[in-house]
């Protein structure tokens, strides 16, 4: 994996016109014959991939791809309305030059270079799709296999940062609980939109909605933090060429609690129904794993544990709130319906006030 440090001072492209040759070869450290944009996608990341034609034959194929995602904030009108996903921008060009080449047991995108800018971040990897790896569709759902993969990829990260802290990494601070915080504090406005899901009645007080987030980040049990993805719904999921589950979008990498990112994984990749009746099943075999991979030893009958494994369904209050702009309306509507379910079954919203 080829990455380079943060830039710091140095102005970073802004919008697609500037992700030039000339620029491109400053960062891979290539000679570059030509660069075609064949595809942009835009929202709260943008990503423009590009084939890249080199001027000779490399000696070390690995720290090149003809095949490249340029993934940072592109579209003005996104920068002015969600100055947060700069924020996200940053920490995935910082998760490649900083945190990804010291990864031992999970997989990602092949990152070639990553740096910043006080008003952009930006991250070269690999083209997936050009690799023969796939995306989920928009509202799709998987069967409990494909979720045990992935599970297993997330104890593979959290075992390796067990216990881990800010204090040993002082750089990474959570960036992902002010932008939930920033969606969820519209909520008696936007939950009410005609778009939106039905909420339980309950639901529909956005002031109880927000003290239990406040609880949530405030309460978190400090035995079970390591690094997180951050936010591994199923929108930040690929599959290899031969059918192994991975997740992209490093923007929200943070220290947490681990269930975090398990049971946001498994919610939005599985039925309702599916979800219910294997869901102990995933937990296991994270648990399983992580000790596997060096992590401590845990077991779901300890009672302090299922606590912090409830209350950690929290963070997908963002799906009945979230902007059209970052997700569209099909997989707002149906993972909002399946966190939805969650919270019901684990009664996450008492669990949470239970702890006030």
């Amino acid at each position: 994996m080829a990455t380079q440090k943060e830039t710091g001072t140095e102005r970073l492209p802004a919008i697609p016109e500037e992700v030039t040759a000339q620029w491109l070869e400053s960062k891979l450290g290539h000679k570059i014959k030509s660069v075609k944009m064949t595809r942009g996608v835009f929202g709260a990341a943008g990503k423009l991939f590009f084939d890249v034609e080199y001027e000779d034959d490399a000696t070390d194929a690995s720290s090149r791809s003809n095949h490249i995602c340029v993934k940072g904030v592109f579209d003005p009108v996104m920068f002015a309305s969600q100055p947060w996903t700069v924020s996200m921008a940053q920490r995935e060009a910082d998760f490649y030059s900083k945190i990804a080449p010291t990864i031992k047991n999970m997989g990602f995108p092949k990152g070639l270079w990553g740096g910043t800018s006080k008003e952009q971040g930006i991250a070269v990897m690999s083209d997936l799709i050009r690799e023969g790896c796939s995306i989920p569709p928009e509202a799709a759902s998987y069967s409990v296999e494909k979720v045990l993969d992935g599970a297993e990829q997330i104890a593979g990260l959290h075992a390796q940062f067990w216990g881990k802290s800010e204090d040993d990494y002082p750089w990474i601070w959570n960036n992902y609980g002010p932008a939930v915080g920033f969606m969820v504090g519209q909520w008696d406005t936007v939950a009410r939109e005609d778009r939106r899901i039905r909420l339980p009645e309950y639901l529909m007080d956005g002031t109880r909605v927000n003290k239990a987030l406040e609880i949530y980040y405030t309460k978190r049990n400090p035995k079970f933090r390591t690094l997180l993805h951050g936010d591994t719904h199923i929108g930040n999921v690929y599959f290899t060429a031969d059918g192994h589950t991975r997740f992209l979008d490093w923007a929200t990498f943070h220290f947490a609690s681990c269930f975090h990112d398990l049971v946001y994984f498994m919610t939005t990749m599985m039925t309702v129904e599916d979800r219910r009746k294997h869901e102990m099943e995933v937990l296991d075999h994270y648990l399983e794993t992580l000790h596997k991979f060096g992590g401590p030893k845990l077991d779901r009958n300890d009672e302090e544990l299922m606590i912090e494994y409830k209350r950690s369904f929290m963070p997908g209050v963002i799906w009945p709130v979230c902007p059209k702009d970052i997700q569209s309306e099909e997989r707002t509507a149906v993972l909002s319906i399946r966190i939805i379910a969650a919270w019901e079954d684990h009664k996450v919203i008492d669990v949470l006030e239970a702890q006030a």
